[in-house]
């Protein structure tokens, strides 16, 4: 990136679409640029404003290629896989990225970012995964009262429901089919709390009994300002782990690739490529998620007009 890239003045943001299966499908980010004069609290107030999770294209502080800010309608977050795909790839399209891979600055630290303009894609790399306990007893009916579905929906032969992270936790339900996912409608008050005890972000139910993937899920958020993600980055490549993990001893080190789908209950449908490197001992040892930007679909809103999020 230029070095005064990111400092446009006026303001400007170029709205994306993100892992979209389809003309109507993707999560939609503004991609702002020249908000460097900007406070936090303005950040804040033009993403929720925007009703989306909106990144802010900064200058670089640690050598990095660019720095990263991520805010959702009601918080700042620290790290947001869509968000990074959507900014590295509109940066490289406007001719201010030249090389891939590039570092990118978040709050979590440098990530490094690979992007391809001739797919108009980009893949952002995430942490070794950390893998919380079964949930059994008290805790496992809480999941499933925050839900509200029955024991018959769980697929426990895919895996336990557990919380797995590649940078922020998410918790993973498997149930048997897309019927059953699609039919989900939560508690999402029982859902925070739910999240706040366990120490999660999210719900990602998911379900490997999918059309046209290798799993489909859905994301209830925790206290975002919106209940429900069409596509989740963070935790596409948290399922891939767990999907990986769950494979059995491999025969060699060697990476697996997932095909997630998410955002069809919303019509909003969504594909999300995750993949796990496990080494020879078994160890997940690298993941990394990414896929698909559509970029000027349509213009921002300004601040004061939420967007239209389907």
């Amino acid at each position: 990136m230029s070095e005064d890239a990111g400092r446009a003045d006026p303001v400007t943001a170029t709205w994306t679409a993100v892992f979209a299966d389809g003309p109507s499908g993707g999560n939609p980010c503004p991609v702002v640029f020249g908000g460097e004069q900007f406070s936090t609290e303005q950040m804040q107030a033009r993403a929720h404003d925007y009703g989306v999770e909106t990144v802010f294209v900064l200058g670089p502080q640690a050598g990095g290629s660019a720095r990263l800010r991520y805010f959702v309608p009601l918080h700042e977050m620290s790290m947001c896989v869509h968000a990074t795909v959507a900014a590295t790839v509109v940066l490289a399209t406007d001719g201010r990225l030249s090389t891939s891979p590039v570092s990118v600055e978040t709050a979590l630290g440098p990530l490094e970012v690979s992007w391809d303009l001739d797919t108009s894609s980009a893949i952002v790399s995430q942490f070794a995964p950390e893998f919380g306990p079964e949930l059994t007893g008290s805790e496992r009916e809480l999941v499933l009262r925050a839900l509200r579905i029955g024991e018959d929906a769980v697929a426990d032969d895919v895996g336990p429901i557990r919380s797995v992270s590649t940078a922020r936790a998410k918790l993973m339900i498997p149930v048997r089919d897309e019927r059953a996912l699609d039919a989900m409608v939560p508690d999402f008050e029982l859902l925070w709390n739910a999240c706040d005890r366990l120490a999660v972000t999210g719900f990602y139910p998911f379900t490997v009994d999918a059309a046209g993937a290798d799993a489909a899920a859905r994301q209830f958020r925790q206290r975002s300002g919106y209940d429900e993600d069409p596509a989740t980055g963070v935790a596409a490549c948290a399922l891939g782990a767990y999907l990986t993990a769950g494979t059995g001893a491999p025969s060699g080190a060697g990476w697996s690739q997932w095909r997630i789908a998410q955002g069809r209950a919303l019509g909003r449908p969504s594909l999300i490529d995750a993949a796990s490197f496990r080494s020879e001992r078994g160890v997940i040892t690298r993941t990394r998620v990414g896929g698909q930007v559509c970029h000027d679909v349509r213009p921002a809103p300004e601040p004061g007009h939420p967007a239209d999020t389907g």
